[in-house]
């Protein structure tokens, strides 16, 4: 049984030990960046659906897309499951906007929280 005082049982890894480290910056905010790639996924998925013939060529490029969303929501362990590109890319566009809706809501572009202080 996990120590309470050490393991508090939360999901503080969303990015599953990838790429992490503090930063400091000044630039553009990663929150319009991340505006930026959703509307570059939403339309890829459009072009998807107008040219079916395509998507299997396409596949590649949403999952590089969905992974750079990921990482700026410190979400990227998500890319780790392997059906999402097949599930977002070949699902409706109201099944796309919740995901997206979801990860803006559950992620977190400026960091992760200190828990000590």
């Amino acid at each position: 049984m996990p120590d309470e005082r050490d393991d508090p049982g939360l999901p503080l890894n969303a990015n599953a030990g990838a790429y992490t480290s503090r930063q400091s910056r000044d630039g553009v905010p990663l929150s319009y960046v991340a505006e930026k790639l959703k509307c570059a996924i939403e339309d890829l998925h459009r072009h998807a659906w107008r040219c079916y013939e395509a998507r299997n060529e396409l596949r590649r490029c949403m999952y590089y897309l969905l992974v750079a969303h990921l990482a700026l929501h410190n979400m990227l362990a998500t890319a780790n499951d392997l059906s999402l590109v097949d599930r977002l890319l070949d699902g409706s566009s109201e099944n796309l906007d919740r995901w997206l809706r979801l990860v803006e809501r559950e992620g977190d572009v400026q960091g992760i929280a200190d828990l000590e202080s």
